[in-house]
This record gives structure tokens, C-alpha cells and sequence, in this order.
């Protein structure tokens, strides 16, 4: 992947990212508008990690930025003075929640511009790839093999291995840029009643089967919706992974939008559309779901958290339908830790506070505060995870029937633009029969494959 100028990311490479990032963590919000830095600073090089955290002898401290809320944010900062008191005149880690994804990413931004960069940083995964393409993170291989403060062998072992893998990639030059802190899943929901009171037990096989499916159980119970969509373009290139396609091709130059597979979701998407039985709402697709008012919910599986609490009917969960896929796939979503270019000192204590957050007592809390799956086996033996388990089975299933196959898209610069505007306007176009899918298809790509040429540095 070529190299991003760090001039070019500081002047607003992340004006599409907000909308897109929500969604893809189950929430939503308008794409934000473009903003203004201040002129870069050439990056500081990198460097080696000592074999001490300080090399003065005083307490090394630093902040970890982070863009989570309410009491999980709470229990960040008491993982941190958990954290301090075990690193006693060692480390120092501050806590410090920087608001949404977008604000994170705005202060982080403004942060490689004008200094002051935190030892440590949460992420979501095409933000790596920015960061990564702007040069303002640390590899973290040296740190996950250092003799002194690195991994066991039993210690990587027990890591899943797609979220162990999940920034170690060719466009990183084999490196690994990101750590893991927990992850969830796009997944199906359903109205296991509304299925019941049309003689249908399960969700059908695949997706060939689906739309027919939806047009049956909706005729038994009086036209419900079938899907209705929190996201256009977040779901349809979801579910053109599921098809056993990815978004972008190999080498990372070209969209796959041309695919036959493109255009077949297209065109079964405006035909349910057309029927009433599928629709990108201006309401909360979730809350329809909730209320009984849609047959199936595709989204993260950290919605398991409130449906078990606040849905008053029967429902389930499952791996999204797949087609043509040699072994299952669904998408990552969640944030993972990296590490920005400080010091040398501020570096490595970094690198122990992100790894300090997967030792099993401590991740398994997290993942019972966020929903979030557990990154590690061990952390699945943990008594107050068991716990929470008891009470949100769902959750607990799924850790064994979509976690496994979780992995992300292929990232890109272009990413976020592609996915959080130029897809959604398109496929909203063809649902709303402005577009038909064959024009779509064509658009798309053209789009799409414009946005990754001005994003690699084309004209």
C-alpha cells in the first residue's frame, strides 16, 4: 500500500470516518464535516525498546486515550489505578476518555501535529491503517518478543488467533500495528416467535434461500418487515463478505464492486425493498427489532447486552447467513490498542498497559462490562464472566459460533468514505428505485474505486 503523506492525513483524512465507524459499532451518527490542522511535524523515529521501563529511575507516566463511556469508561480507570499500584514507581497510566470515535480521532490528530501524543491509544481498526499510512505508530513485534516484557509462547497460544493476526498484515509489511482488547461481531438476530407462528424452526440455510424465506413468515404475520437495515452501507459490504467477497481486491487498488456477487445483493435487496420487506429506516433499526416490528436484526453482537434485558418476545442469534464461502466469515468490529512514536521510556510502558489489559482476571472483566467477546481462552474460566454468561446465554453462544470466524476488511485508506458514504448513498439509491441495480453496480464501482486512487495518492 503506498504511503500517505503525514501532511495530507493532519489536513483531514478522517472527515468521512465518523458515520461508518458508528454504525459499524452499533451505533449511529451523520458523517461529520471536514476540519482543519495545524501544519505537521516531521515524525520522531522510531525507537528500540529498553530493557527497563525507565531509565532515569523516576516513575514513567503517560495517558491512555480511549473513546469508550459510562461505567466502562469507569472501569477503565480502575483498571488504570489497579494497574498503577502494581507498577509502583515504575508506570503511571492516566485514563482519559476523548469522546466518540470521530473526537478521538481529531485529538490524536491534532496531538501528530503539535506534540503531546499518549503512550498509549485505543483504535478502531481503519484507523490503524491511517496511522499506520501517516507513520505515527510503533510496530509492536519488538515489545510482543522482548525476553524481559514480552509474550510466552503459552501466552500468544491462548489468544485467539484471529484477533492475535488481526493487524499483523502484508500492508504492514508483515508487522504487527494494533493489539487486541476484546472484539464483537456482525451477526443475525431473529423473532424466533414470529418464525414459530409461520411453521418456519430456524433460519434458513443460506442466503439464496433468505428471500423467500422473509416473504413467508411475513405473509403469516400480517406483512412485518423482514429486515430493516441500520446502516446501508455498513451491511451490504457485511454481507458481500458473507457472499465469500471482500470489498477490495488483492494488491489494494481496485474495488470488488464488479463482482457478480455485487450486483446479486443489489438486485434481491431492491426486490424485498420494493415488497416492504427490507429498508434502511430513519428511526433505529434496533428499536424496530425490539418492538417487534422486523423479523431479523443484522448488527454487532454486542446487542445481545440489551436485547436480553429489554426484548419481551422469543429471539436468537446466529453466524450471519453465508454463500459460496470455503469456511465461515463474518466481520470484526471493536477497538484494539496501539502504540503512538514517543519515547523509548513512554513506548514500553505503553506496550505493558495494553498487554496488562489481556491477563485473564482483568480481560474477563472487560469483556463482561462492554459484551465485548473475550480475545482469550483463558479468559472464559474467569468465575464473574461465567456469571455473566448465565444471564445473557446468547452472548455465551456466540462466542463459540461467530467469534471464531471474525476477521476484518481489508483495510484502506479509502475505507471509511467508501463504506460510510459512497456505498450507503448508492444503495440507498437503488432501494429507493432511483438507481436500478445494474446502474448501481456500475456506479459503485466507479466511485469506490476513484476514492481508493485519491486516497493512495492519485490524482
Amino acid at each position: 500500500m503506498e504511503r500517505i503523506t503525514r501532511r495530507r492525513f493532519l489536513a483531514g483524512a478522517f472527515s468521512a470516518l465518523g458515520a461508518s465507524m458508528l454504525a459499524a459499532c452499533g451505533q449511529q451518527a451523520a458523517a461529520p464535516a471536514p476540519t482543519s490542522a495545524p501544519a505537521a511535524t516531521a515524525a520522531s523515529a522510531p525507537t528500540s525498546a529498553p530493557a527497563t521501563v525507565s531509565q532515569t529511575g523516576s516513575t514513567v507516566k503517560i495517558e491512555y486515550w480511549h473513546r469508550i463511556g459510562g461505567d466502562s469508561a469507569k472501569l477503565l480507570e480502575t483498571f488504570a489505578a489497579e494497574f498503577n499500584e502494581q507498577m509502583k514507581g515504575q508506570i503511571e497510566v492516566t485514563s482519559i476518555a476523548q469522546g466518540n470515535i470521530q473526537e478521538l480521532n481529531q485529538k490524536v490528530r491534532a496531538a501528530a501535529a503539535g506534540g503531546g501524543m499518549p503512550g498509549a491509544v485505543m483504535a478502531d481498526d481503519y484507523d490503524v491503517t491511517q496511522y499506520y499510512a501517516s507513520n505515527i505508530l510503533v510496530p509492536l513485534d519488538e515489545y510482543i518478543n522482548s525476553p524481559e516484557h514480552g509474550l510466552t509462547q503459552e501466552q500468544i497460544a491462548d489468544i485467539l488467533p484471529n484477533q492475535f493476526n488481526r493487524h499483523k498484515l502484508a500492508i504492514y509489511e508483515g508487522r504487527t500495528m494494533a493489539f487486541t482488547q476484546g472484539f464483537s461481531a456482525f451477526t443475525t438476530f431473529w423473532n424466533v416467535d414470529l418464525l414459530k407462528k409461520a411453521g418456519v424452526d430456524a433460519p434458513p440455510a443460506s442466503w439464496d434461500e433468505f428471500p423467500d424465506h422473509v416473504r413467508a413468515v411475513s405473509k403469516a404475520n400480517g406483512g412485518v418487515p423482514g429486515w430493516l437495515i441500520g446502516g446501508a452501507g455498513d451491511r451490504y459490504i457485511s454481507t458481500l463478505k458473507t457472499y465469500g467477497v471482500e470489498w477490495l481486491k488483492e494488491g489494494g487498488n481496485e474495488s470488488n464492486f464488479d463482482a457478480p456477487e455485487a450486483l446479486e445483493i443489489m438486485t434481491w435487496w431492491r426486490a424485498l425493498s420494493d415488497e416492504a420487506l427490507l429498508a434502511v429506516p430513519q428511526e433505529s433499526a434496533r428499536d424496530a427489532f425490539i418492538a417487534g416490528q422486523s423479523i431479523y436484526f443484522m448488527d454487532s453482537s454486542g446487542n445481545t447486552a440489551r436485547f436480553s434485558k429489554d426484548v419481551k418476545f422469543a429471539w436468537d442469534a446466529r453466524l450471519p447467513f453465508q454463500r459460496n464461502t470455503p469456511k465461515p466469515v463474518t466481520e470484526t468490529y471493536g477497538p484494539v490498542n496501539a502504540i503512538p512514536k514517543t519515547s523509548a521510556e513512554q513506548q514500553l510502558a505503553g506496550w505493558m498497559w495494553i498487554k496488562w489489559l489481556l491477563t485473564p482476571a482483568v480481560h474477563a472483566r472487560w469483556a463482561a462490562s462492554t459484551n465485548y467477546f473475550p480475545s482469550t481462552r483463558s479468559a472464559l474460566n474467569d468465575a464473574g464472566l461465567k456469571a455473566y454468561y448465565e444471564g445473557n446465554p446468547t452472548a455465551r453462544k456466540l462466542v463459540d459460533e461467530v467469534a471464531p470466524y471474525a476477521t476484518i476488511l481489508p483495510p484502506s485508506p479509502a475505507l471509511t468514505e467508501v463504506r460510510g458514504q459512497i456505498t450507503a448513498n448508492v444503495v440507498n439509491d437503488v432501494l429507493l428505485g432511483q438507481l436500478s441495480p445494474e446502474e448501481g453496480q456500475k456506479k459503485l464501482k466507479a466511485e469506490a474505486d476513484a476514492a481508493i486512487k485519491r486516497a493512495l495518492g492519485g490524482a
